[in-house]
């Protein structure tokens, strides 16, 4: 059993670097830092990136339209993310706002809206003549206006236009001018939601007029039973088309015989010379390119190749899409820009607009007892000759373009508004786009590469293995996509919202989810990406004082009333499981457990750890930390008899127990931090005393005995209740090894015996493919030593059975927590423990690899290389000057250390540790002469 482990001051942390190799290896002497120089360091970086990239070979664009993280192309800027769409020649954008969050009915993150690119109507015989034509109906559902019918963006899972129960029901058309239509297309309900077959249109009839009065009948349908009805006609001059429907579902479901409803996702009509889908005619290839943050697209529209480069600008709510013909014709072309969600909640208002030769659309949330947030996309083509005059219909603004052969034309959509009560955001959005010019895009997308250059030069490793590397720099890439200092922080599926109805409504779940997102930032030398989650943390802790004091009981009622008769405590923090930003609550759930304070103050603990910033440890993350210590100071059971403290809480949701192994380790690593950091800030004597007090009297970690292996509970033996009161939970999540990451407690320096039982707990649990665990387990292995190739392996086996196209680990309820795992791959390379940093502890010997720049406690940044079995160079970077304890990496040989432009720094050597003084900002090479 694990007892009380001896914890690093942050204040006076020394490190201690160990470096597993095979001993008496020929030594290269070092007179200087090996680290690459910048240049070397921008052409490795870009050999390393240049071949991952999410790449497609078909326009399907499969859960583009997602209640989870979508799996097409993605781009973005911490604030506007950006979601590839589409269908076989058009293209869409769906487009983001990170704080676009609907107040009302509850919190959510909801869909903004997007821009399409499609042939012009009539253009060529295969273009769609009904796209983006004005629609009208007999009735329509809030939520599924006639317009979806017509707008070009059906792709799987969509619903265009849905009428009100009953029947008949139709859907009329009116194209502008006359047209020549020979065949029509209907995608009925099945084609896009293959369990809805029972709602397919039965009966059915196309109807044509010249004036929009007189109708003649074009086609008749009976007893259709499938999922798209595409039918050649006579050909037919006109103005209006009217699609009749007698019998709008198959009538074989109860739902479907006792609600009735028109549905029909798109509704399309087509000139002479169409005689089935519109040809791509062409290759189609679309690449998400991470190294410069480009969307890359090859196809063929209008009847042209094109290709497309679209991108993000770096620090301006900016996305461009450039468009070029490699064809030989002309043709025309229509852009789109329109606001709603194709799943769109009622309550929502959608408009849009045209000023001069820039389209607008806007979107409101719904009214109610919370905010509104409003936001508008503003479009203009640059570069382009347009045709007619820029058109507006319901949440539809649109324009029609030339595209001559070898042109190219810049679709340029601005976006503004969002957070909570924002005057009309429209103005905004229509300033930035208007302002923009060929020079000012030139500069926007130089800019826009220079940070996606400075990002990867951060830090990078070179594994020698394109798996665990496209896992890696795809993880980094979301992450540097969907979170910047100063925004929204991303909650459970990044920014990138392509639904008003994301499930877990997108939100900031705190019992690991929205914490896991951030957990490789620190040792990737990213910590500034964890920013907006400190702010928003911060946020909600009004409401979090008044939950301890008012809402406790509703943890637990029975054990709650009994110790807190008043339903609270005096002081410290409450958090429900799912929060929201602006301090508000998305998920109002306890799931019997009071820890989830402890997890987001994990990160506050991390940051300060990693960074040494005393500015943020005085303003924000000490005064939090104390906030949390003060509930649990409340909450814990003192038992005079075993001289120790007693938390109740729940390990899992809905269970309950005695020292919950992952709550008691999260908080024996607050009060360490918390103890440490009132040192370090001479501050807070007395409260220190009482800390100390309660750290020393927390229990061990629970073990259990499972199969007669002494393994890690989930809590004390015996105590737990609820719906599984097992001990340990194989197969399930690691929440029994949250004591080691992220709460510390256990690490690589930690005796023996003590690893061995989580390595026990790690193959009795054997959860590496559970999808909780992704994040955390192979880091929870790393940090106690796990054999390296086995834990490699597991890794490599999940990223390949698991990895979407667009370098996302996929499952069905989570999203960008899964870049946690970055951890667990500079672990491989680098750790940190009680004080002790170790070089490649977890990594095979007969293996080569790489690092430069990774981050440790203290402030320190590592460069370091592992080849033949061997440790070529170590150098540190001191960036707040604390003294650094190094276990010599060539065990028995006399080192030389030099501050590089400083001379020689004299150590003391003791037990084969050389100590030595650093000077904040400088950098030191260890070599053996």
């Amino acid at each position: 059993m694990i007892g009380k482990r001896r914890w690093h001051p942050l204040r006076t942390l020394s490190v201690v670097l160990t470096v597993s190799v095979v001993t008496n290896l020929a030594l290269m002497p070092q007179a200087q830092a090996a680290t690459p120089t910048p240049t070397q360091q921008w052409t490795e970086v870009q050999q390393l990136l240049t071949g991952i990239k999410g790449q497609w070979t078909n326009q399907a664009y499969s859960e583009a339209v997602s209640r989870s993280m979508p799996n097409t192309a993605l781009l973005g800027n911490g604030d506007i993310g950006v979601t590839s769409g589409g269908g076989d020649g058009f293209k869409t954008f769906y487009i983001s706002k990170g704080n676009f969050w609907a107040g009302n009915p509850s919190p959510s993150l909801v869909a903004l809206g997007g821009v399409t690119i499609a042939p012009a109507g009539g253009s060529t015989p295969s273009a769609n003549l009904a796209l983006g034509s004005s629609a009208t109906a007999s009735s329509s559902h809030p939520s599924f206006p006639a317009s979806r019918a017509v707008n070009g963006q059906w792709a799987a899972g969509y619903e265009g236009w849905v009428s009100e129960v009953g029947k008949p029901q139709s859907i009329r058309l009116d194209l502008g001018s006359a047209k020549t239509i020979a065949r029509y297309v209907v995608r009925h309900d099945g084609a896009a939601r293959s369990g809805e077959t029972a709602n397919n249109t039965k009966n059915f009839v196309l109807e044509t007029s010249v004036n929009g009065t007189t109708w003649a009948t074009a086609d008749t349908v009976v007893n259709n039973t499938a999922n798209v009805t595409d039918k050649t006609i006579t050909s037919v001059s006109a103005r209006y088309v009217r699609l009749s429907i007698s019998e709008p579902t198959q009538g074989t479901t109860s739902d479907s015989q006792q609600n009735p409803r028109a549905r029909i996702g798109q509704l399309e009509l087509y000139g002479p010379g169409s005689s089935g889908p519109p040809p791509t005619s062409g290759p189609f290839l679309e690449e998400q390119n991470i190294l410069k943050g480009d969307v890359d697209t090859t196809m063929t529209i209008g009847g042209v190749p094109v290709t497309m480069k679209t991108w993000t600008a770096a620090n301006d709510n900016v996305v461009v899409t450039q468009i070029t013909s490699n064809g030989s014709t002309a043709t025309q072309l229509q852009a789109q820009t329109w606001s709603g969600s194709q799943d769109a909640r009622s309550g929502f208002t959608n408009t849009s607009g045209v000023s001069g030769t820039t389209t607008w659309a806007t979107r409101a949330t719904p009214t109610g007892s919370r905010w509104v947030s409003r936001a508008s996309l503003a479009t203009r083509a640059i570069g382009a000759n347009l045709v007619g005059s820029p058109s507006a219909s319901g949440a539809t603004a649109k324009m029609v373009f030339d595209l001559q052969p070898g042109q190219t034309v810049r679709i340029v959509t601005s976006v503004a508004g969002g957070g909570q009560n924002p005057a009309d955001p429209a103005p905004g959005a229509r300033t930035i786009v208007d302002g923009q010019t060929p020079a000012s895009l030139d500069t926007l997308y130089a800019q826009h590469v220079e940070w996606w250059k400075q990002y990867w030069l951060k830090s990078y490793v070179d594994l020698n293995d394109d798996v665990l590397e496209k896992y890696y720099y795809g993880s980094l890439y979301l992450l540097g996509s969907s979170s910047r200092a100063g925004k929204t922080a991303p909650g459970l599926y990044g920014i990138w919202a392509t639904t008003d109805s994301p499930q877990f409504s997108g939100d900031m779940h705190l019992n690991y989810n929205f914490v896991a997102n951030f957990y490789g930032a620190y040792s990737s030398n990213r910590a500034d990406l964890a920013l907006p989650y400190y702010d928003l943390i911060l946020a909600y802790v009004p409401e979090a004082r008044r939950r301890a004091q008012q809402d406790l009981t509703r943890v637990n009622p029975s054990y709650i009333s009994g110790r807190f008769p008043s339903g609270g405590m005096p002081s410290g923090l409450l958090f429900p499981v799912g929060i929201g930003p602006f301090g508000s609550t998305a998920d109002d759930n306890y799931h019997q457990q009071v820890g989830n304070s402890l997890f987001t103050a994990s990160q506050f603990v991390a940051y300060y750890d990693y960074t040494q910033d005393r500015n943020f440890l005085s303003t924000k993350s000490y005064p939090f930390m104390k906030e949390v210590a003060a509930f649990f100071k409340n909450y814990l059971e003192w038992d005079a008899a075993a001289q120790r403290y007693n938390l109740f809480t729940g390990p899992h949701e809905g269970l309950w127990g005695k020292n919950s192994s992952p709550d008691v380790g999260l908080l024996k690593y607050l009060l360490t931090g918390l103890i440490d950091a009132s040192t370090d800030l001479g501050v807070d004597t007395a409260d220190r005393a009482t800390w100390t007090q309660i750290l020393q009297h927390l229990p061990a970690t629970p073990t259990t005995v499972y199969n007669g292996q002494t393994v890690y509970a989930l809590a004390d033996p015996g105590t737990i209740t609820g719906n599984d009161t097992r001990n340990i939970h194989p197969g399930d999540n690691t929440v029994n090894l949250e004591f080691i990451h992220p709460g510390e407690v256990l690490g690589i320096n930690s005796p023996a015996a003590d690893r061995q039982i989580a390595i026990n707990t790690l193959n009795v649990m054997n959860s590496w493919g559970q999808d909780n665990s992704f994040p955390k387990v192979f880091t929870q292995a790393a940090r106690v030593g796990y054999p390296a190739q086995s834990l490699i392996d597991q890794l490599k086996n999940q990223i390949t059975t698991k990895m979407a196209a667009n370098l996302r680990i996929r499952d069905n309820f989570h999203g960008l927590e899964k870049g946690g795992a970055t951890e667990a791959v500079n672990n491989l390379l680098l750790q940190s423990d009680d004080g002790i940093v170790r070089l490649f502890p977890v990594w095979p010997t007969n293996k080569n690899a790489s690092f430069v720049k990774l981050r440790e406690k203290d402030a320190l940044v590592i460069s370091s290389s592992f080849q033949s079995g061997r440790v070529t160079y170590v150098d540190i970077t001191s960036e707040a000057g604390k003294t650094v304890k190094l276990q010599n990496p060539w065990p028995g040989q006399t080192v030389v250390i030099n501050r590089v432009g400083g001379g020689t720094v004299t150590p003391t050597v003791s037990g084969n540790v050389i100590t030595f003084a650093t000077q904040a900002g400088s950098t030191y090479t260890i070599a053996a002469p």
